[in-house]
C-alpha cells in the first residue's frame, strides 16, 4: 500500500508508461487507454504541477516512449485539461530547453493527433481537442525580441587598423554601431503550429483561420 506522502506520479516512475510502446497495435491502444483513465483520476488542483513535473523530467529526449502518445491522447479525451499538458512543453520551447522537431517526442505525437487514421476517429471531441491545442499554441506564440549587433567584423578590423584616427571619429563609428542594434522578433511556436496545420484536415484549418480572424488585433502580442 502506498504511503501517505506518496504522490500518484511517484507510482509511475518504473511503470510501462516510460517504456517504448508495444509493437502490437491493440496492446498499445489498450495501454494508452488505461493510462489516460488513470491520469483522469487525479485532475485536481495539483494536476498541472504534477503533469508539468512529469514532462520536465521526460524531455528533451529523442527516445519514443508510451508517455508521448498518452499525453496527446489525454488531451484528446480531456481537452479541458489541455492547457495543463501543453503549457509545460511551450515553456520548455520558449526557454530553449526543448528544441522543436516535428519527428521527435513529444511533438510527433501531437501532430499525429491531427491526422486520424480512419473516419471513425473523427468526432466532435476530437475537433474540440484539436482546436484547444491550436488556440493554446497561438495564444503563447508571442514575439520574443532578440537584440543583434549589426556592426560587422570588417568595420571593427578597419577601426583597429586606423590607430591614428582621432578619438572623435572613433566615437562617431562606435555610436554608428550602437544605432544599428535592432530588435528582431521571433515566434518560437510557429513551426509547431505550421506542421499541425499541414497535417490537419481542411475543416480544422478552416476553423482555425476563422477563429484567428476573429481574435486578430485583440490578442496581446507582448507579455
Amino acid at each position: 500500500m502506498a504511503g501517505p506522502s506518496e504522490r500518484w506520479i511517484d507510482r509511475l516512475q518504473f511503470s510501462s508508461l516510460f517504456w517504448p510502446p508495444p509493437r502490437d497495435s491493440q496492446q498499445k491502444k489498450d495501454q494508452i487507454a488505461a493510462y489516460v483513465e488513470f491520469f483522469g483520476q487525479f485532475t485536481s488542483e495539483q494536476f498541472p504541477d504534477d503533469i508539468a513535473e512529469l514532462i520536465r523530467n521526460r524531455y528533451p529526449s529523442r527516445e519514443t516512449l508510451l508517455f508521448d502518445d498518452v499525453l496527446a491522447t489525454f488531451v484528446l479525451h480531456h481537452p479541458e485539461h489541455g492547457h495543463a499538458v501543453v503549457l509545460p512543453m511551450i515553456s520548455s520551447v520558449i526557454d530553449g530547453t526543448l528544441v522543436y522537431d516535428k519527428t521527435s517526442p513529444p511533438f510527433a505525437s501531437f501532430i499525429s493527433l491531427f491526422c486520424p487514421q480512419s473516419e471513425n476517429e473523427y468526432s466532435e471531441q476530437w475537433a474540440l481537442a484539436c482546436g484547444e491545442i491550436l488556440r493554446i499554441l497561438t495564444h503563447y506564440n508571442r514575439p520574443i525580441f532578440k537584440t543583434e549587433r549589426q556592426c560587422s567584423e570588417t568595420e571593427r578590423s578597419t577601426s583597429g587598423s586606423h590607430a591614428t584616427t582621432s578619438n572623435s571619429v572613433d566615437g562617431k563609428r562606435d555610436r554608428s554601431c550602437l544605432t544599428q542594434l535592432e530588435r528582431k522578433p521571433i515566434r518560437p511556436l510557429s513551426p509547431w503550429i505550421t506542421d499541425i496545420l499541414l497535417a490537419a484536415p481542411l475543416g480544422i484549418r478552416s476553423d482555425y483561420f476563422r477563429w484567428c480572424s476573429g481574435v486578430m488585433g485583440n490578442m496581446p502580442l507582448e507579455t
